[in-house]
């Protein structure tokens, strides 16, 4: 595995989706698995917003708590993935420095951004008519900023890499600054293969994407934004993408 890290919107999602398909390599966005970890775990807490309502230090503890129980399960999918010595990218803000020597990753980066950026990432999730959500954004940007703020400390103590990802940010410096990451540490290793295997790989990827979106819009009775699918044509590099709703997938 490569860990990429981080707290909403410093861009870690984006930047891993570009790298996987530029540099042929499997990704695992821990995102795309929430409703099935909550199918598959028992102790992930109470509800969200009971959660936010006890203070951002109190909902970034209970967020690494649920964190470190997802960690284990996270490891199995992607060994059940079969990509042999393939290395993946594992995306999320689950990742956390101190997990580092546990799970023994090839390397890892963390992208830490400000609350306005955060801001903007989480009301361009929102849905019209989303006013529980509307609500929610301001102790979750409070939260998220506490999240970021111990995963900068964590990194210092370990010695890890972290971007600063600022409000105006320019995105091809964040890119490269991951991508020289990436390259240096999975020199020499294999990549997926053009044609059936990688092919296979990013219909696997936009079908696990495809299950969390569907659930989530099931769980809110509304239709997401499109998504950004990867194009299934096995050809090395390629980073077409096709946005899409549910419906159109």
């Amino acid at each position: 595995m490569f860990w990429i890290g981080g707290n909403p919107g410093s861009g870690k999602s984006t930047v891993a989706r570009q790298l996987a398909h530029e540099l042929d390599l499997p990704l695992h966005p821990i995102d795309a698995y929430t409703y099935d970890h909550l199918d598959r775990l028992v102790d992930l807490g109470p509800p969200l917003d009971e959660v936010l309502a006890q203070g951002p230090a109190a909902a970034a503890d209970e967020f690494e708590r649920v964190s470190t129980l997802r960690l284990p399960v996270v490891v199995d999918d992607v060994r059940a993935a079969r990509v042999g010595e393939v290395p993946t990218l594992v995306e999320g803000p689950q990742l956390h420095p101190d997990a580092v020597g546990e799970w023994a990753p090839l390397a890892a980066i963390w992208l830490v951004t400000t609350p306005e950026r955060t801001r903007a990432a989480r009301e361009q999730r929102l849905v019209d008519g989303d006013e529980a959500g509307r609500r929610r954004v301001d102790r979750l940007v409070q939260r998220d900023q506490v999240i970021g703020a111990r995963l900068v400390a964590a990194a210092a103590r370990e010695g890890l890499p972290v971007v600063d990802v600022p409000t105006d940010v320019r995105w091809d410096g964040v890119h490269a600054a991951v991508r020289t990451a990436v390259v240096a540490a999975l020199a020499g290793r294999p990549r997926l293969r053009p044609g059936p295997e990688l092919a296979a790989r990013r219909r696997h990827e936009n079908d696990v994407v495809h299950r969390q979106i569907s659930a989530h819009e099931r769980q809110l009775g509304a239709t997401l934004p499109p998504f950004p699918y990867a194009c299934i044509c096995g050809r090395s590099g390629c980073d077409d993408v096709e946005p899409a709703t549910t419906a159109d997938y």
